[in-house]
């Protein structure tokens, strides 16, 4: 067993004000939005043909394959989701839609156990024939996990049936033996599913194929390099062979990786399974590069928000320092796999700083990515954002002004709703002393006898209330940015209660942000602030606040939720008289009001400009 491990969704209960929205938002409204998107019954969104692919592949429609390789994922993203909605809130009628849906999945099983819509499709004959770009494990990965999770919630094999006979069928296939074929997948993700295919069934086999992969991935010749010299691999993704081995991570071996590279997605779950194998395996040299790892993503290469990711060319991470604002990628998918990643690693140090990354992640990045009406979504999340730019500049051609209904690809909608009602799993922690509180939510927890309930209404108030029973045991309470209180006693009954500050702050960058220089943005506890066209009129970039501003709470700007909090600030604003683009007349600079909101409330009230990191008015006698 793990020295510290996740709590079982069934054992934890989160609600409250803020949480509450969220999660209902997500039962009522998005899991079943998303479900007909699947079917392609939502006007004027883009097509997903997920469903059909899966009729077409099992025989009971006629038509071709349509939408990405990789469009199976979708479908096993909102099983996992639906899982754990149906592990907390029991819905018969929600249950028997998921049992139809792998029911489906079954009928496109082919005999051997392999699943995949487009090679049964598209390409039958060519399976395994593009690990590169093919993501036939990718998608594998998301069934097994979803799987898991649904045998977890509802204590029905049908589908981890499906999914264990597909993992022996890879099994079968992969490896170092003789006649096995010696690859890996281009985009990692089975990796991490097969450790949580072990923990459920109890199959080492299961374990040492995980192991397999992470181990056999960038040894020399490179695998990729082969493959791309036989006859039957077509390039799918032709627009990305420019790109070298860095953007898959498979240019050495990832126990010997110390800078993070390419993909953000793909490098975050590679992460996620080298810290679940340096736990089950004791490897110290996948423990060794996780540690080296997670500092270069946390303190070089992070946003403010928990985005990374910083260009569209190959959705990757660039370099240390290099977090352009507008130009962003940070991919939702990515933030998602960043708290995956950080609860591992927390799992593997005992650190709360780790649940520090993680719960910027979650507040700002992940929550970013869902509107309030639960039917549009973030791919892509700027730290700032002109429509007119946006529109007018091809380099931006990657970041929308405004959630879309759906994308043609669409990983990040159900990435986002698998994240926030699986959110037990990151909130609580337990070891054999005690009972970790790395997140806090209203609601409850228990390990066995153990049991705490938490009364707050964080992350806008700092006020918690615990109450904590089981007898003997160590209460492990996360300090953001100070690390765990830790309370040891007979526990029957008592009352804990901390206060966080939420006093809100300037926060600057490192001076290698270069972008940066002379900006501040501006938290208060885990939010991130930003100033939106719609409270201060456009050209926000104008605006610069004193060094030493002091923020007013406020209610909300109507359209937000009313639990939510704003602030409001005496700032400055340059303006100029001048009349042509360039002038030796200095701009004037003028006092004006500001008012900021949380930064993942924003685009809510419709399309306009958005700005995180503001200027900042500081005098050389405040700078020394």
């Amino acid at each position: 067993m793990k020295a510290i491990r996740p709590l079982s969704l069934r054992d934890v209960v989160i609600d409250g004000a803020f949480w509450g929205r969220y999660i209902t938002l997500i039962r009522e409204k998005a899991i079943g939005y998303q479900w007909e998107n699947l079917n392609d019954r939502v006007q004027d969104a883009a097509r997903s043909h997920c469903i059909k692919n899966f009729e077409i592949a099992a025989g009971l429609a006629d038509g071709a394959f349509y939408g990405m390789v990789f469009q199976d994922s979708d479908l096993y993203k909102w099983l996992e989701t639906v899982a754990y909605s149906l592990e907390t809130h029991p819905d018969p009628a929600l249950e028997k839609l998921a049992d139809g849906a792998i029911a489906l999945i079954g009928s496109a099983q082919q005999p051997d156990g392999y699943v995949n819509t487009y090679y049964t499709i598209k390409e039958p004959g060519k399976r395994w024939s593009n690990l590169q770009q093919g993501h036939e494990l990718y998608c594998a990965g998301h069934m097994i996990e979803a799987a898991v999770a649904y045998f977890s919630a509802t204590g029905k094999r049908n589908f981890l049936d499906i999914a264990v006979r597909f993992a022996d069928c890879i099994d079968r296939t992969f490896g170092l033996d003789d006649g096995k074929c010696h690859g890996y997948p281009g985009h990692q993700e089975i990796e991490p599913a097969l450790v949580r295919l072990y923990e459920a069934t109890g199959e080492r086999r299961y374990l040492d194929l995980a192991a397999y992969f992470i181990r056999q991935r960038g040894m020399s010749p490179n695998y990729f390099d082969e493959e791309e010299q036989k006859p039957e691999y077509s390039a799918i993704f032709p627009q990305l062979t420019y790109l070298d081995r860095r953007y898959s991570q498979s240019h050495m071996p990832p126990a010997e990786q110390r800078d993070t590279v390419g993909h953000s997605v793909r490098a975050l779950y590679m992460y996620s399974a080298m810290a679940d194998l340096a736990s089950e395996l004791g490897d110290k040299a996948l423990l060794d590069a996780c540690d080296i790892l997670y500092e270069d993503v946390t303190r070089r290469q992070m946003y403010i928000t928990g985005a990374v990711g910083a260009t569209a060319e190959g959705e990757s991470f660039t370099g240390p320092y290099d977090l352009p604002n507008g130009l962003v990628y940070g991919e939702t998918c990515a933030s998602v796999a960043l708290m995956m990643f950080c609860r591992r690693m927390n799992a593997l140090n005992g650190s709360a700083a780790c649940a520090d990354v993680m719960e910027r992640a979650l507040y700002n990045t992940v929550l970013a990515g869902i509107s309030l009406s639960g039917t549009e979504f973030f791919y892509v999340n700027p730290l700032e954002a002109d429509p007119y730019t946006i529109a007018a500049n091809p380099g931006y051609r990657h970041v929308k002004p405004v959630r879309q209904k759906w994308f043609d690809c669409s990983c990040c909608y159900t990435n986002i709703t698998r994240t926030v009602l699986g959110l037990g799993r990151y909130a609580y922690a337990a070891s054999d002393d005690g009972l970790y509180v790395n997140l806090y939510c209203s609601g409850s927890a228990r390990d066995g006898a153990r049991r705490v309930e938490v009364t707050t209404d964080y992350p806008y108030g700092g006020e918690v209330t615990l109450k904590v029973s089981g007898g003997r045991f160590k209460l492990y309470l996360r300090k953001p940015g100070k690390g765990y209180e830790i309370l040891e006693r007979d526990w029957q009954g008592d009352i804990v209660k901390i206060k966080l500050d939420m006093s809100p702050r300037l926060v600057y960058c490192d001076t290698r942000v270069q972008s940066n220089i002379g900006k501040a943005a501006v938290m208060r506890g885990p939010l991130v602030y930003c100033a939106e066209q719609a409270d201060n009129g456009g050209n926000l970039g104008g605006y610069a606040l004193p060094a030493g501003t002091a923020f007013k709470e406020c209610p909300p700007p109507e359209g937000l939720p009313s639990e939510s909090v704003a602030l409001e600030t005496k700032a400055f604003r340059y303006t100029s008289n001048q009349t042509g683009l360039y002038s030796e007349t200095a701009p004037l600079l003028e006092p004006a009001a500001l008012k900021l909101i949380p930064y993942h409330l924003w685009a809510n009230r419709g399309e306009n400009e958005m700005r995180v990191y503001l200027n900042i008015v500081t005098s050389l006698s405040e700078g020394r």
